[in-house]
C-alpha cells in the first residue's frame, strides 16, 4: 500500500525519530530506555591517541566495488596499491576538510592524511581466489554493516533508488519477517534458530532504537550499509 505524500509523512516521523535513532533519548519519555549511558574514567594512558581509522572488507568484485561507493555513495579514491599483479589494496573515504566530508579534499590531499583520518574504507582483492565470498546477508557471520549517517535519509533514500542501489529496507518500514538478508545480517535470522519468542521480543521492540526510520541497502557484494540521519 503506498502512503500518501511520502516526503512530508517522512520528514514529520524523522522530526520525531532522530533524536533517538541508535542514540540515547534526549527527551523524557514514558517509554522504555533501553540505553545504558557508559561510566568509563579516561582512557589508559597507554591508549591515548588511540583512534578507529578504517575498516576492511575482501571482495572479488573491486570495480563495482569502487563505483558503487564512489560515484554512488560518494566517497573518493585515496589510492590504489597494485602489491602484486593478483592482491590489491583500494583506499576510499569522505572528504574531511569539513563536517561530514562538506569540504573537498584532493586524492593527494587525502593520501597525505591517511594516518590521520577516521571511517575509511579499505577494499581488499584478490583476484585469482578460488573461495566465494559469502555476505552477512546471505549468511550470518561477524560483519553486520557498514553505517553512514546523511543530511536528510528520505532524500538519500530517493536517490538511491534513482540510481539502481538494491533497498533491503525503506525508511518508516520495521523488521517483520526473520528470513533474509536484513535479519541474517543482524545475527536473528534463520542461521539463529528458532528461537520465536525472543525473536518476537525483539520485533516489536525495535521502535526503540528508532529502527523503523533506518534505510538499508546493499553493496555490489551484498553488504550491508545501514543509513541514518544526522541529528540536526
Amino acid at each position: 500500500m503506498q502512503i500518501p505524500n511520502l516526503s512530508s509523512t517522512l520528514s514529520f516521523l524523522l522530526a520525531i525519530q532522530t533524536t533517538k535513532a541508535c542514540n540515547p533519548s534526549r527527551r523524557d519519555t514514558n517509554t522504555p530506555n533501553p540505553f545504558t549511558i557508559g561510566t568509563d574514567g579516561p582512557a589508559l594512558e597507554a591508549t591515548k591517541g588511540f583512534a578507529l581509522n578504517h575498516i576492511g572488507l575482501l571482495t572479488t568484485n573491486l570495480p563495482a566495488m569502487k563505483n558503487f561507493y564512489g560515484n554512488i555513495l560518494g566517497m573518493r579514491n585515496i589510492f590504489d596499491a597494485q602489491v602484486t599483479a593478483e592482491y590489491s589494496v583500494t583506499y576510499m573515504g569522505y572528504s574531511q576538510g569539513g563536517r561530514n566530508g562538506t569540504g573537498f579534499q584532493t586524492g593527494a590531499e587525502m593520501a597525505v592524511a591517511k594516518n590521520n583520518m577516521y571511517g575509511l574504507l579499505e577494499l581488499v582483492q584478490f583476484n585469482v581466489s578460488d573461495d566465494r565470498l559469502i555476505a552477512s546477508t546471505e549468511r550470518t557471520n561477524t560483519f553486520g554493516h557498514v553505517g553512514l549517517v546523511v543530511p536528510n535519509v528520505a532524500e538519500a533514500q530517493a536517490y538511491l533508488e534513482a540510481r539502481g542501489v538494491a533497498i533491503l529496507k525503506r525508511v518508516g518500514e520495521a523488521v517483520q519477517d526473520f528470513t533474509g538478508p536484513v535479519p541474517n545480517s543482524m545475527g536473528i535470522g534463520e542461521f539463529a534458530g528458532l528461537h520465536l519468542e525472543a525473536k518476537r521480543a525483539l520485533v516489536k521492540a525495535q521502535g526503540l532504537i528508532g529502527f523503523e526510520m533506518f534505510l538499508m541497502v546493499t553493496d555490489p557484494d551484498g553488504n550491508v550499509v545501514e543509513i541514518q540521519q544526522q541529528d540536526v
